[in-house]
């Protein structure tokens, strides 16, 4: 599987979150790792509203040729509720237990899943939410 292909009927998500000022390849490399681990692959970017102003995100969906997606907010922040993982930094910043599994949740809707906690890697973390039964 690689980057940007789908899995049956199934659309995935990568949901992303970074400190401010990370590169792009940073960003990319990210993405790349945590689709090599989890065995998946993503249709598109999605991330908070926090993070619609961080260029690296932008920059990393256009190389990779994918849709770069901001979640609105009252999505965001309903989709809290589901997260798998709870990081008091980030409820601090972003008023959300994960910025990237809230994010992935947000852009595939009420009936999505995350198919794994976020992975952190480096400065950046990565979650995937499905919106179907298969992957």
């Amino acid at each position: 599987m690689g980057l940007g292909q789908t899995e049956g009927c199934a659309v995935i998500v990568a949901g992303v979150g970074c400190r401010k000022g990370v590169s792009p390849e940073a960003v990319m490399a990210a993405l790349e790792q945590a689709s090599a681990e989890h065995q998946v692959s993503f249709t598109f970017i999605a991330t908070a509203p926090i993070k619609a102003d961080e260029p690296a995100l932008l920059e990393a969906a256009t190389r990779l040729g994918m849709a770069f997606v901001v979640v609105a907010q009252a999505d965001f922040d309903a989709a809290a509720a589901r997260t798998l993982t709870h990081s008091p930094l980030s409820s601090k910043h972003a008023g959300s237990p994960s910025v990237s599994e809230a994010s992935a949740l947000a852009a595939l809707g009420e009936a999505s899943r995350l198919i794994a906690p976020r992975m952190v890697i480096g400065d950046i973390t990565v979650a995937f939410a499905t919106s179907g039964d298969k992957i």
